[in-house]
């Protein structure tokens, strides 16, 4: 049984709709994408509301928001096309990030890429359809060499991130009677705020999910965490021109409730752990480096432990973070939370050793969910396979600057 512990999201600005549905802490609602091509990107905006959100002035739209195809698979726009959620499955070809975010319930349908963008467009949107394994009943989003899947009966985690055949994301152990040691999950923060410390709230952790294929979407919404009052919604999608997949997660509040977004993905031991540094770190059981701006985990040797549940607890910076391993590198994008709206005892970017896996969390701002009101946030994810010429090892800056490139900065 894992005792309580330390972790920190990053994530790109919330959505907070009204009216819709230190030691340690866990996630709450975010919108995540993984890409195996170049990085979309990420937006977070705040619609017109009585609550407060941390991350930003109530009302506007914040950082993000440009695509450049629709959702659905529509045609490029020229310079960041519109958006639901903020983050589109579809990503510019190599314009920046816009920084106007749809709002699902704000005043805007579409947000404007206000960035400077180095393309002229972006490359058309190829949705990717996805389809339920019969003989798991995971629903699978496969293009190329790369499988995604969703395990709608546990927690809507994530299960697999493939390429080549090669998971980045840590199966279930033989040992594990609670679902604790696998797949990648969301929470909400901080996890002081939890009826109990450990396991995490089942309704959102590991309870099925209802839902199921819409389109070109997987949409799978969770139960009510009664002790908080809150309800998790997951819009996955994915992109084969552009290698995206993104997932939308929004939090929806019964209850008037202060919560920070909360990704843990469980990856398999033995990688490098790198993001760029902030104005803190607490390495908690970790031996940790710095190198030319960059934290760094090397977990080659598996003997990290913690036996007391602490983790490595960053500030962060940047809105980025990756995982090397087996030739992959496994990259998230998200848009940076400063230390000012983190939540109490947490951090952007956190790192837990447990027994076959690390846990690589990031959290999004603190933020005040009105009664019947809901806080959206987007994530990007990523795999790309590492060329020859790139050193993996701690300090390397072939390898970051790699993760950059891949990230499109």
């Amino acid at each position: 049984m894992h005792v309580a512990r330390c972790t920190e999201s990053v994530f790109s600005p919330a959505v907070l709709v009204k009216g819709k549905g230190a030691v340690m802490t866990r996630h709450l609602g975010v919108v995540a994408a993984f890409a195996v091509c170049s990085l979309a990107g990420f937006a977070c905006s705040q619609a017109s509301s009585t609550g407060s959100h941390s991350g930003g002035a109530g009302g506007s739209a914040q950082a993000g928001g440009g695509q450049s195809g629709q959702d659905t698979g529509g045609a490029a726009a020229s310079a960041g096309g519109s958006g639901t959620g903020g983050l589109g499955a579809g990503g510019k070809g190599t314009g920046d990030t816009g920084l106007g975010g749809a709002s699902t319930g704000g005043t805007g349908s579409g947000g404007t890429n206000s960035g400077d963008a180095t393309g002229t467009g972006g490359a058309a949107s190829s949705a990717v359809v996805p389809t339920t394994v019969a003989s798991s009943g995971r629903d699978r989003f496969a293009f190329g060499d790369v499988v995604f899947e969703v395990d709608p009966k546990v927690g809507a985690r994530v299960a697999t991130l493939s390429l080549g055949g090669t998971n980045m994301i840590a199966t279930m152990s033989t040992t594990d009677t609670n679902n604790t040691t696998w797949g990648g999950v969301f929470w909400t923060s901080p996890q002081k705020a939890w009826a109990s410390f450990w396991p995490p709230p089942a309704a959102l952790d590991s309870d099925p999910y209802a839902g199921g294929i819409s389109g070109n979407h997987l949409v799978l919404d969770s139960g009510t965490y009664a002790a908080l009052g809150v309800s998790v919604s997951k819009d996955f999608s994915a992109d084969s021109a552009t290698g995206w997949i993104t997932i939308s997660y929004t939090i929806k509040a019964s209850t008037a409730v202060q919560a920070a977004p909360w990704e843990d993905c469980r990856v398999p031991r033995g990688g490098l752990a790198f993001f760029p540094a902030g104005s803190s770190l607490s390495k908690g059981p970790l031996t940790m480096t710095e190198s030319a701006g960059i934290d760094w985990f090397d977990d080659a040797a598996k003997t990290a432990t913690s036996p007391t549940g602490a983790k490595a607890i960053a500030d962060g910076s940047g809105g980025w973070s990756a995982y090397a391993l087996g030739g992959n590198l496994f990259l998230r994008k998200f848009t940076n939370t400063p230390a000012s709206a983190q939540a109490p005892g947490e951090g952007q970017d956190e790192i837990y050793p447990g027994s076959g896996f690390l846990e690589l969390e990031v959290q999004g701002p603190y933020t005040s969910i009105p009664a019947g009101g809901s806080l959206s946030w987007t994530i990007a994810w990523r795999i790309a396979k590492i060329p020859t010429s790139v050193t993996v090892s701690a300090g390397s800056t072939t390898l970051a600057d790699f993760a950059k490139q891949q990230a499109g900065l």
